[in-house]
């Protein structure tokens, strides 16, 4: 696994969503850096971490973080995840439950068929971006996973995305298993008996994983918070960086 550390004071460990390699924490890492000790890694099957064949599992992810947390003598970190990250640090807090000292969970849902589902007309566009190059593959992703209005103030985010593709181009059968593991998820009967206080994010425009699945969350975690970012969409690290660092600085040094 490839990780890396930055900043000082506290451990927060940011755990990124499907087919995303650390690289994209670049537009929020400073603003958390300045504040804890921030561990990024790269999950199995994308970026400089191996990604060996097969269908994986949230549960398999999960215990992968946990064995990165021990390696770097960490007995306890806060979690931070997002989309299928944040499947994964519902998965850490429940089943390694000492690792985690606070969670927060962004843009991610608790799986199962009582979830909210990613809306079809999204899926057949991420079906299109598969096949498409990858300018027009990153366009796509950029307009599902941003708002339009950040989009028009910055139109550079796509060109930064394929040269970050470039650099570490995604293992097909690593997407394969993330898509997996994703689809499989499910820990809504589990959650009400998880211990880690709790921050729930979401934006409200949401076109990948729709608002009300962190409503959901939120009840079900007991004495979860929830916060919704108006105007924004999907990949709040990047659309948001500065309020969601100061959101989660203040869960985390206030809770």
């Amino acid at each position: 696994m490839y990780y890396e550390e930055h900043g000082a004071g506290e451990p927060l460990l940011l755990i990124r969503g499907l087919g995303r390699s650390l690289r994209y924490w670049e537009p929020a890492l400073p603003s958390f850096a300045r504040h804890f000790k921030t561990i990024v890694f790269d999950n199995r099957g994308v970026g400089r971490t191996q990604a060996p064949l097969g269908f994986y599992s949230t549960q398999q992810m999960a215990a992968d973080t946990a064995a990165l947390l021990e390696a770097l003598g960490l007995d306890r970190a806060h979690v931070f995840g997002i989309s299928l990250g944040g499947m994964i640090a519902q998965e850490l807090a429940l089943r390694h439950r000492p690792r985690v000292r606070r969670l927060i969970l962004a843009a991610t849902r608790a799986g199962g068929t009582r979830s909210t589902p990613t809306p079809r007309s999204t899926i057949a566009r991420l079906a299109r971006a598969t096949a498409a190059p990858s300018h027009e593959s990153n366009r796509i992703h950029a307009e599902l996973t941003l708002s339009a209005a950040y989009l028009a103030d910055h139109p550079e985010i796509v060109g930064k995305w394929c040269d970050w593709a470039a650099a570490d181009p995604n293992k097909k059968r690593g997407r394969v298993g993330q898509v997996a593991a994703a689809a499989s998820h499910d820990a809504w009967d589990r959650l009400p008996h998880l211990k880690a206080q709790t921050l729930v994010v979401t934006g409200d425009q949401d076109l990948m994983i729709p608002a009300v699945n962190s409503e959901q969350l939120a009840d079900l975690i007991p004495g979860a918070r929830l916060r919704t970012l108006r105007g924004a969409a999907h990949d709040l690290s990047t659309e948001r960086p500065e309020e969601l660092s100061n959101l989660v600085r203040d869960f985390l040094e206030r809770a």
